[in-house]
């Protein structure tokens, strides 16, 4: 037979036997929308279904994960290994003025701000994002919302920026891999009001970067950053004001910056590469 790794996407069916099988999440079981009818949705689960039945590991980014795997496949439990994701080597505290300038004046953003860096999609919860800093901005009107990315797919986004004064959210489309750390540290915090997530990298890199994150307190972003961000309901958007208006209050450097640097250290993709490697061997010796 014939062995492979395989990510959620595309998945083939050519293999007998799956060494590996990678899931991210299991979101497009509960937002149908991510499809854009019931064709690909139906095969994307059937393919999902085949491919955990014949994996001999299933590696999950996270705990939460990991149990929504085992709830939808019960029989896959023993074969999951959670592998955290970690943050690259860029992603550090350590500022570079001018390049962070540069990079402001080139997008157009003007500090303070507060910064989104993700999908439109619907679980990603970005029109009450913008729902909450419109209550922020009342109090701060000198500060920006910054929401990178872009999706026609989503026009609530852009339609619902367009509701607050000219200037105050930022949509500067995809942002260079580049620019993306100096706009972390430049800014006042990121925010992250996800109903759900599959890891969380953008909080993870945030802090690693030693900067404030305000996040929806689900379990997922409990595993990576209890105690260092500020947890707020995804369904409230003033709770999401309150979250902002106290990171913009935060002073740099302070008691959860500095356990954000130690809870980042303690991520490490070579330490991924080494436990891949153990799903890999153990697969292969069962």
């Amino acid at each position: 037979s014939r062995r492979a790794h395989c990510p959620p996407s595309p998945l083939p069916l050519a293999f007998a036997v799956l060494l590996a099988l990678a899931i991210h999440d299991l979101f497009s079981y509960r937002y149908p929308e991510i499809h854009s009818n019931a064709l690909p949705r139906a095969t994307n689960h059937l393919l999902i279904a085949n491919a955990v039945r014949r994996a001999a590991a299933i590696i999950t980014p996270s705990t939460a994960t990991a149990e929504d795997v085992g709830g939808r496949f019960p029989e896959s439990r023993s074969r999951i290994r959670t592998i955290a994701e970690a943050a690259d080597s860029r992603f550090a505290p350590r500022r570079n003025p001018a390049a962070e300038a540069s990079w402001l004046r080139y997008y157009g953003i003007t500090p303070p701000y507060l910064f989104y860096l993700g999908q439109w999609k619907t679980y990603k919860n970005v029109p009450l994002l913008i729902e909450a800093f419109a209550q922020v901005r009342s109090r701060r009107p000198q500060c920006q919302l910054v929401i990178a990315g872009h999706d026609p797919r989503h026009p609530e986004v852009p339609t619902a920026a367009a509701r607050l004064p000219p200037g105050s959210v930022v949509l500067p489309g995809r942002i260079a891999d580049d620019a993306i750390p100096e706009l972390y540290r430049a800014a006042s915090a990121v925010v992250i009001p996800s109903h759900e997530e599959g890891f969380g990298l953008p909080v993870l890199e945030a802090m690693a970067c030693g900067i404030p994150i305000v996040c929806s307190d689900i379990a997922v972003l409990r595993e990576i950053a209890d105690g260092v961000a500020t947890f707020c309901d995804p369904a409230d958007a003033g709770s999401f004001a309150d979250g902002m208006l106290a990171a913009l209050d935060r002073r740099s450097g302070d008691e959860q910056a500095t356990l954000g640097l130690e809870r980042a250290r303690g991520f490490s993709w070579r330490r991924a590469a080494e436990q891949t490697v153990e799903v890999y061997e153990r697969a292969l010796a069962g």
